[in-house]
């Protein structure tokens, strides 16, 4: 099994987010609890940045959470075969994080 590592950091990012509102902080306050810029929280919830595993303990230290209450479940990151989409009437197998992307931007046209 090959781990969607876009998928990863999207997941582990929206569980920061929910835990940090959760404890009602904004994320300047938890950027300055953890010793970084609130534009690199704003990224990692987001899935855009990388947090290092030393940040990922800091944030759970701040949050009073454990680590295993923000990582996604293994089963939830498998990496999938290409999906198929039809364009200009004809099928096209595209990798699935292409298949988010254009996921993302259909609904954000609606």
């Amino acid at each position: 099994m090959k781990t969607n590592e876009a998928l990863l950091y999207k997941k582990l990012g929206q569980q920061i987010r929910q835990k940090r509102e959760a404890a009602n902080l904004t994320q300047a306050q938890l950027a300055e609890r953890v010793g970084v810029l609130r534009t690199s929280v704003t990224n990692i919830e987001a899935g855009r940045q990388k947090a290092p595993l030393h940040l990922i303990y800091e944030i759970c230290a701040v949050l009073q959470v454990g680590i295993k209450d923000i990582l996604p479940p293994l089963n939830e990151l498998a990496e999938t075969q290409n999906s198929t989409i039809e364009i200009g009437g004809r099928l096209k197998n595209i990798p699935p994080r292409s298949a988010e992307l254009i996921d993302e931007l259909l609904n954000k046209a609606i």
